[in-house]
Formats: structure tokens, C-alpha cells, sequence
């Protein structure tokens, strides 16, 4: 009995450990500081867009980003509503495989202007330009990050949030951007 006791509680410890709460990056002062002073980026390749269809709304959309290692790793699941857009990176990250994710109709305006008119990928340019910090040990640090390597950052549309990588960044708009996909799609604004 005294044994299973003990690994039950040796189990619970070592679970919320590694299964930490999203951390709200957004109230740490030294992390938001370091805005004041970011660099601005603004995404230069196309990110196509298209309207859900009916047999996707209430179904679940998995977002996959790159798991540097040449395959993918699983980064958010939300459910599909008519009040998005499904946003898509042009090129793979592997066969089939997409980084796809959710934008608000509203959030897709601001960010890409016009919103699509079909449930067919096209192209937009983002007409939004980001702030954005890299992602560096003191960081990491501040957000609670159990590895080292990377974190979980609270976002609106996922109650489990979003993981972030070592070499990546925070943009100030709530996201993170891994490594792979800042150095291919985004490029640095002249203040």
C-alpha cells in the first residue's frame, strides 16, 4: 500500500513538472521591456487563405509547425468555427504536411486586409509588421522553461497554449514564431 502511495505521489510530482501551466509572457516586465526596444519584422512570403467549409465547422483543426529534426510535432488543436480563416503557409513542412492554423475573421483583417471569398487557398501579403524578441536562455528562464530548450506560452486560442523554441521568437501579439520559420518567412523593417 505505502508503495503505491509513494509512486502515485512520485508520479504527480514529476507530471507537474513537465505538464506546467501556459505561462502569460505578457505579464512579466523584464520580458515586455525588451519590446521597447525589438526589432520589426514583417512576413515576406504569401500565407494563403480560404473560408471553412461546412463539414469542418465543430470539427477539430490540429496546427503542425516544423520539429526541427525534419518532421513535425503537433502544436495546437482548436475547434473550427465560421468565424475564422484558415491560414496555410504555401510549401510543406513534409509530404502533406502543412503549418496551417486559425485566424479570427477580425485578426485577418487587420493583419492581411481583404478577407477570402472561397473555401480555396489563395495568396495575401501580410500588410501588419511584428515586434518581435529572440527567444534566448534569460527568456527561457523567465518563462519557466523545464528543458531548456523550449516553453509554453498562454494564447487565446488554445486553453493548453503554445510551445516556443530556444532561437525562436515572441512577437508582441501573443504568438511565437519557431526558429525554422523566422528565418524562412520573415525579414527585418528598418525602424
Amino acid at each position: 500500500m505505502f508503495k503505491k502511495i509513494a509512486l502515485s505521489t512520485l508520479f504527480a510530482i514529476a507530471s507537474s513538472s513537465v505538464f506546467s501551466a501556459p505561462i502569460e509572457f505578457q505579464k512579466i516586465p523584464e520580458i515586455m521591456q525588451k519590446f521597447d526596444n525589438a526589432e520589426i519584422f514583417v512576413k515576406k512570403s504569401v500565407t494563403l487563405g480560404r473560408l471553412p467549409i461546412a463539414a469542418e465547422i465543430g470539427t477539430q483543426f490540429a496546427t503542425y509547425v516544423s520539429d526541427g529534426k525534419g518532421g513535425v510535432t503537433l502544436e495546437t488543436k482548436n475547434i473550427m468555427s465560421d468565424d475564422v480563416v484558415i491560414a496555410s503557409m504555401p510549401k510543406p513542412i513534409v509530404e502533406n504536411i502543412y503549418n496551417q492554423w486559425l485566424i479570427p475573421k477580425s485578426k485577418w483583417v487587420d493583419t492581411y486586409g481583404p478577407l477570402p471569398t472561397s473555401s480555396e487557398f489563395k495568396p495575401f501579403k501580410r500588410i501588419k509588421t511584428i515586434k518581435a524578441i529572440k527567444i534566448d536562455d534569460r527568456i527561457l528562464s523567465l518563462l519557466e522553461s523545464k528543458d531548456g530548450e523550449t516553453a509554453t506560452i498562454q494564447v487565446s486560442w488554445d486553453t493548453n497554449g503554445m510551445v516556443v523554441y530556444k532561437d525562436g521568437y515572441l512577437a508582441n501579439y501573443e504568438y511565437g514564431i519557431a526558429p525554422d520559420e523566422m528565418k524562412a518567412n520573415y525579414e527585418k523593417v528598418d525602424k
